[in-house]
């Protein structure tokens, strides 16, 4: 018997799902208790087995954490970290983002083939599982995180209706998403962690060979629960799953205090080996990303790059070749958007390790959290 379709989402329904995200934006929770509320809101517009918010790192897309209700049996995780990383799949985050898409079904873009999907054929099928919607969370040209709905093997596809429903909160969402990384910004500033990188070397199989003692107090901040059994964080397999078919791989993720850190893999040998290596992101693989998300202007970033290394206002004019009086309604502007009120808790809010690139070199914030080579 084939599942009927479900009935389309109402106005009513997603106007209250719209005021209940916007209560979100206001109350701006920690990410995973953001995804937990969502979850919770979304089922009321369109109906799903399973909610999972992931938080993806705005320069690889790379997962960096996430909220499962009804996701994935975690028998199956290692057969999707290995499409989603080394095979090619309908609707893979990154392909989703380049075609400028915010919300897609399985079935849809199977042309309701799934079987044509090796994420339907090895996963979801042997798992009970039917179609899957995935949904993009960005503001402007970053990504924060996106979102999975779930539907048993016995629910009908999700309709294009419902991904439009999908598609009209998701910028909200993102919204929300966003201000919960802000206000980690400010309590990660005065965090203390190891301030030595931490190694894991790993056996061809997958398996964990050693660790270095910083390693471990790495592993710490990154679990989320660490009273609990200590498997390894989620983030560290996915680059783990990368480096084994690509030979290498970056993310940067928030610790469980809030501070950003760098996650890299790479293989070591022909039989794939990988050695993981954890550190404190510096500020020329974070300011970017934090400046994007308070929503400056690109004049904007570049004013308060320059503040974060000392520079006057004057300085500032003449690097710039803008008026000082400019330069100062900038700032007042930066200021306002990041909620501080003078040189020092701007720098005190920027900078999360006590170093500055030296910037004679000329390099200036990418937008999306990396340094690149241009004149100021």
């Amino acid at each position: 018997m084939t599942p009927s379709n479900p009935a389309p989402p109402s106005g009513s329904e997603l106007r209250r799902a719209q005021a209940r995200i916007a209560r979100l934006c206001r109350e701006s929770p920690a990410p995973m208790t953001l995804f937990a509320r969502v979850a919770d809101i979304v089922p009321a517009v369109v109906g799903a087995d399973g909610v999972c918010g992931l938080t993806l790192d705005p320069a690889t897309l790379l997962h960096t954490g996430g909220f499962h209700h009804g996701g994935v049996p975690h028998t199956h995780l290692p057969r999707l970290l290995q499409i989603e990383y080394g095979e090619e799949d309908v609707n893979q985050f990154p392909s989703l983002v380049k075609a400028g898409g915010t919300a897609a079904g399985l079935w849809q873009a199977t042309r309701h083939r799934p079987h044509s999907s090796s994420r339907y054929r090895d996963v979801y099928r042997p798992a009970g599982m039917g179609d899957e919607m995935r949904v993009v969370l960005r503001t402007g040209h970053t990504v924060w995180g996106a979102l999975v709905l779930h539907r048993g093997a016995d629910r009908a596809p999700f309709g294009d209706d419902e991904i439009a429903a999908l598609t009209t909160l998701a910028p909200s969402i993102a919204q929300a998403l966003r201000g919960t990384y802000l206000r980690q910004d400010v309590a990660a500033a005065d965090c203390e962690l190891p301030t030595v990188p931490g190694l894991l070397m790993f056996h061809p199989g997958g398996e964990l060979d050693r660790v270095t003692p910083a390693g471990r107090l790495w592993l710490e901040q990154l679990v989320a629960d660490p009273s609990g059994p200590a498997p390894l964080p989620q983030p560290v397999l996915h680059a783990l799953s990368r480096a084994r078919t690509a030979g290498d791989a970056s993310l940067r993720m928030r610790s469980r205090s809030g501070v950003w850190v760098s996650v890299t893999a790479t293989r070591m040998d022909a039989e794939g080996g990988v050695a993981v290596m954890i550190q404190p992101s510096g500020p020329e693989h974070v300011i970017g990303i934090l400046m994007d998300a308070y929503g400056l202007t690109l004049r904007e970033q570049q004013v308060a790059q320059l503040v974060t290394y000392g520079l006057s206002d004057t300085d500032i004019s003449r690097r710039l070749g803008i008026s000082p009086h400019t330069v100062r309604d900038h700032l007042k502007k930066v200021f306002d958007k990041t909620g501080t009120n003078s040189r020092g808790s701007l720098l005190r809010l920027l900078y999360f390790s006590h170093y500055q690139p030296d910037i004679d070199s000329g390099r200036t914030m990418g937008r999306h959290g990396w340094f690149r080579t241009a004149q100021v």
